[in-house]
């Protein structure tokens, strides 16, 4: 059996690709300001949104297994017992990641309305445009982490008024970067 992974984001997809992978996910959505930073590149704001989740989720697990117990942080991070004498039930990992959609120097991030999502959609159709996805990886043993982004190029073909309507009102749209996802 796979150790659990604590999964510091909602995205159902990301769990579901975990699962298949083997992965016990423990789903920890982290609310944070995903405001970006004014001249904020598009590479250095979705790492920083990545990383932000899971140091937010890293302080909820800390804060729920050891409260203010030193001597229990210190036993977990040599493999002992948790203080509730359950152990750490093997979580050691949190993995936090964020996506964003780059075209024209402009970040589309998730539209907030439909409308939106159609204006994200007409702008990408026939065009090709940037992915990036960050992600922030956490050892809870060590306190260490990882960064890294993936950067993709995607080419949209034309799409009618009538496809973007039709995707759009289909709901895919909503809480994606860029308005789509190509699961979808």
């Amino acid at each position: 059996m796979t150790a659990p992974l604590a999964l510091a984001s909602g995205s159902p997809r990301r769990k579901e690709l975990l699962e298949r992978l083997g992965f016990v996910v423990r789903v920890m959505p982290s609310e944070i300001d995903e405001s970006q930073l004014g001249g904020e590149l598009p590479e250095d704001y979705v790492k920083r949104l990545a990383r932000a989740k899971v140091l937010a989720a890293v302080r909820r697990i800390e804060a729920t297994l050891y409260a203010s117990d030193s001597e229990a942080r210190r036993q977990f991070a040599h493999g002992a017992q948790g203080p509730s004498g359950r152990g750490d039930d093997g979580l050691r990992w949190v993995l936090g990641a964020d996506t964003v959609v780059v075209v024209d120097d402009v970040i589309f991030g998730k539209p907030q309305d439909a409308q939106e999502a159609r204006e994200m959609l007409s702008r990408l159709s026939a065009r090709e445009h940037l992915v990036i996805t960050a992600f922030c990886l956490f050892d809870l043993r060590r306190s260490r982490e990882g960064i890294e982004a993936v950067r993709t190029v995607v080419r949209f073909k034309h799409l009618s008024r009538g496809e973007v309507d039709a995707y759009v009102s289909a709901g895919e749209s909503m809480d994606k970067a860029g308005g789509y996802a190509v699961q979808g």
